[in-house]
């Protein structure tokens, strides 16, 4: 399977980038450790190989002093050492240690007791008596090692036999210093830094890290709590780069608040518009509407007024006043109904069931009009904070227009449909249908398709249902009309004092 680091996240990308760089550092730490101890090890290698090569020098250099003082052929370090030295002792000496400057030398007499001065006394003071105390018994290439707080010293011992000079042996020795963890100053402090790298390495990713994330955190909170309440701010983490990006968030947030409350306050401009567009419009229509029963009434009363004044007539001219007048308050309560807020009681009703028997009240004109009525209520029978009387007044409406619709006969659809949060009811008729330009205005006031009716039925019931925080609207059909009715779930109108879950 093939691995992107894309799909790996900043914060894991972050913790292995501290983990390498944490275990690169103790891997350097040990190193340096190791570097330290082989250079050590190597080092009393080096000492103790000089100083046998000094013993081994010891061993012949006497008689070679000899053979070359006879024949004057020598090589330069020893004619150095015969121009050097006039003393045996002093000149073998100088010969055996040849190129080894740091190896120190000296010989022992037959009294066990070290003759003349010690060449080249590169050692301290704590090992000057184990120097003193090696000629006492000078083994043959006896290598011996001491070990010291800070350093350590190889004394090798050969047998030199010499009646002549009172010479029994000699010894080389070399000091070198100890280059472990703690002696090697130099090395301590190298791999001191490294830890302490390390150590700060380590504290400062923990510190970041743990600041990091509480500042995403931060910020993932505020993305969760914003879309939902835009007047919630995101706190500023410690992180500079983090501070700036909850900065920038913060200022969308604020903009898209003002930007929508200026939308909002737009939508008010625009639906005062609208209303006062079809203010006029509505007093076209209500002119309309009272100019016919108003002419009905004053030809009545001109009629009236030739006959003079006869009873029978003039009772059936006051029934036509009568009537003409009381359609005329139903027109105005119609009217005023349809433009004023209403107070809707809110209760838990099951909106099936006012629909079931609102089809069964429409049953017997159905039947006498030859209309078929499929029912489908695939939906659970929920419940829903809503105003059963206005829910009534709605269902009849849509249910009455679909049946007008059809004088002849059809089918009318009654479909009942869960989904998510929110019931959806479909009326669905067999009609003539309603044209395009009919669509447009089919929900304006008193705009109607029949001969008879003030074209108020649907303006109201579309104005009961978004009191319900709900749609009323006309579906696209082949043939006929649907009007679909969505309402949410346990729903109340704010307006009213009342939630909206």
């Amino acid at each position: 399977m093939e691995l992107s680091i894309s799909r790996i996240s900043l914060r894991t990308r972050l913790l292995l980038m501290t983990a390498l760089a944490f275990l690169a550092l103790l891997i350097a730490v040990l190193s340096a450790y190791r570097t330290a101890k082989a250079s050590a090890y190597y080092a009393e290698r080096q000492a103790s190989s000089s100083v046998g090569a000094v013993s081994r020098e010891f061993s012949r250099g006497i008689k070679d002093a000899e053979t070359f003082g006879k024949d004057g052929k020598m090589p330069p370090h020893i004619r150095e050492a015969f121009e050097r030295y006039a003393d045996e002792n002093q000149r073998s000496t100088a010969i055996a240690l040849g190129a080894e400057r740091e190896v120190s030398a000296g010989l022992c007499s037959e009294k066990d007791e070290i003759v003349g001065a010690i060449y080249n006394q590169n050692f301290s003071a704590d090992e000057s008596p184990y120097i003193q105390n090696i000629c006492k018994n000078p083994g043959e290439n006896n290598l011996r090692r001491y070990e010291f707080s800070d350093s350590i010293l190889f004394i090798e011992t050969v047998k030199i036999v010499n009646e002549k000079n009172n010479i029994a042996g000699a010894f080389a020795a070399r000091s070198v210093g100890k280059s472990g963890f703690f002696a090697d100053r130099f090395n301590f402090l190298t791999q001191g830094f490294l830890l302490l790298s390390a150590v700060g390495l380590l504290i400062f990713s923990f510190l970041t890290m743990r600041e990091w994330r509480g500042g995403m955190l931060k910020i993932e909170h505020g993305l969760r709590e914003i879309p939902n309440d835009l007047s919630e701010r995101i706190d500023e983490p410690k992180i500079s780069e983090l501070a700036f990006l909850s900065r920038e968030i913060n200022r969308l947030a604020e903009n898209l608040e003002t930007n929508l409350a200026r939308q909002s306050q737009l939508e008010k401009d625009l639906a005062n518009s609208e209303k006062l567009a079809a203010l006029g419009r509505v007093a076209s229509g209500m002119a309309h509407e009272i100019r016919n029963p108003l002419a009905a009434m004053r030809l009545k009363i001109q009629i009236a007024a030739r006959n003079d004044f006869d009873k029978s007539k003039l009772e059936k001219t006051f029934a036509v006043l009568n009537e003409e007048i009381a359609r005329l308050d139903r027109l105005i309560s119609k009217m005023l109904d349809a433009g004023k807020q209403k107070k809707l009681n809110f209760e838990s009703i099951a909106p099936n069931e006012i629909l079931r028997e609102r089809l069964d009240f429409v049953r017997e004109k159905s039947e006498a009009q030859n209309v078929k009525i499929e029912t489908d209520f695939s939906g659970r029978d929920e419940k829903i904070n809503a105003d059963a009387e206005k829910l009534t007044q709605v269902f009849d409406n849509l249910l009455i227009n679909a049946l007008e619709a059809m004088p002849n006969g059809g089918t009318l659809k009654v479909n009942s449909i869960e989904d998510a949060n929110k019931i959806i009811y479909e009326f669905s008729d067999s009609g003539a249908g309603i044209s395009a330009a009919e669509k447009e205005k089919i929900f304006e006031p008193f705009f109607t398709t029949k001969d008879e009716g003030t074209g108020l039925g649907l303006a109201i019931s579309r104005e009961i249902i978004e009191a319900h925080n709900g749609k009323l609207f006309l579906a696209d059909t082949e043939k006929g009309a649907k009007f679909v009715v969505e309402i949410r779930l346990c729903t109340r109108n704010k307006k009213s004092g009342s939630n909206d879950n």
